[in-house]
């Protein structure tokens, strides 16, 4: 009896000739890129665009260096106390009385000390945690005031935190919150291919900033956060963050200035929203939508809203795709999984452009 791999079968041989064709597409292509590969990371304040950015890093170099553990050892334990003393002050607004004002008053009064760390706060602060009137003003976050998506990990991880030898981990670097001010580059490499990924101030005074300055990008990853639906802007609560996330959207696709660049969309955050449609429906900001608290039907009801925006910004001369994932930017496996997806994407599109047909 013959061997049955002693020629390779005829879809073996198909496949290695259609495989050696995109090698070689590959290289000539690569031959004809000059420059990287932009990406640019846009979104509206606080959609988690620089979270997203910090796992590319992280991705890229395979862990943060020290500069970045010490930095940020520093941004955290500063974060715990802020937030906490914005709960401590949204008691006092909202009427809600906190059992133990002694150490209310320590955290009032880390502000007049440049909130340097004290050996003590560890306890201050798990105390005030666990305060039921913390407990319901913390419940009353994101419609009455604005709080770190973050906080709850932090106070629950404070024990750990405050130790004298705390070195932040990968989970607390990816979760500290460090507004975006100015623009922020990386590099990084798939295959043959190098790629720049360009991360910009979200806040509507840093967008007006950058808007006009990336005309040449190879694609742009939106980010949206699941969660803004009941959320208002840090910097105009009248405004509701969805509503802010899908007006600048439309912003983006209708510009001249993007009009040839690949739009990829992340709606991040899906592991908050899952656990925040259980309270709070997104019919609060969608007062059509009739889904409930049902996950998956939320999730495609928001995608909708942003694939609608596409449809009305195209025409005969602009016809723009967009490629949608859901992201939760502070899982790594998730993240990679997914960017590996949008690579692929964005190289088909340079692939496209490039005219060489496979």
């Amino acid at each position: 009896m013959g061997s049955i791999c002693s020629g390779g079968s005829s879809e073996d041989k198909t496949a290695n000739k259609q495989n050696k064709k995109i090698d070689n597409m590959l290289k000539k292509l690569k031959n004809n890129i000059d420059e990287e590969i932009k990406i640019l990371l846009l979104g509206a304040g606080e959609s988690g665009k620089s979270t997203l950015f910090k796992q590319m890093k992280l991705l890229q170099d395979g862990n943060f260096d020290e500069d970045d553990f010490q930095t940020y050892k520093n941004i955290i334990r500063q974060n715990v106390i802020t937030q906490m003393r914005v709960l401590i002050l949204a008691s006092d607004q909202l009427g809600v009385p906190i059992q133990n004002t002694k150490d209310a008053n320590v955290i009032r009064e880390a502000k007049n000390h440049n909130e340097v760390w004290d050996e003590k706060f560890p306890q201050t602060l798990n105390t005030l945690w666990s305060d039921q009137g913390i407990q319901k003003t913390y419940d009353q976050r994101d419609t009455q005031f604005h709080l770190n998506d973050s906080s709850a990990y932090f106070f629950n991880n404070i024990e750990r935190i405050g130790k004298t030898d705390y070195r932040p981990t990968q989970e607390d670097i990816l979760n500290a919150r460090v507004r975006t001010t100015g623009i922020d580059e990386t590099e990084f490499a798939l295959g043959d291919f190098k790629f720049t990924m360009v991360d910009v101030g979200g806040q509507r005074n840093e967008r007006r900033k950058w808007i006009h300055c990336f005309e040449d990008v190879t694609s742009i990853i939106f980010v949206s956060s699941l969660c803004g639906y009941n959320q208002t802007l840090r910097e105009d609560s009248s405004v509701n963050r969805m509503t802010e996330s899908l007006n600048l959207f439309k912003e983006i696709c209708s510009s001249p200035w993007f009009a040839s660049s690949s739009m990829i969309l992340f709606l991040n955050k899906t592991d908050l929203f899952k656990e925040k449609i259980k309270k709070v429906g997104i019919n609060v900001c969608f007062s059509d939508f009739t889904g409930g608290s049902d996950f998956e039907q939320s999730v495609q009801y928001i995608k909708n809203q942003f694939l609608e925006v596409i449809k009305s910004e195209e025409n005969d001369q602009n016809e723009k795709n967009i490629y949608p994932f859901e992201t939760c930017a502070i899982n790594t496996k998730n993240i990679e999984y997914i960017f590996k997806s949008v690579s692929d994407t964005i190289l088909q599109g340079v692939i496209a452009k490039s005219g060489i047909i496979i």
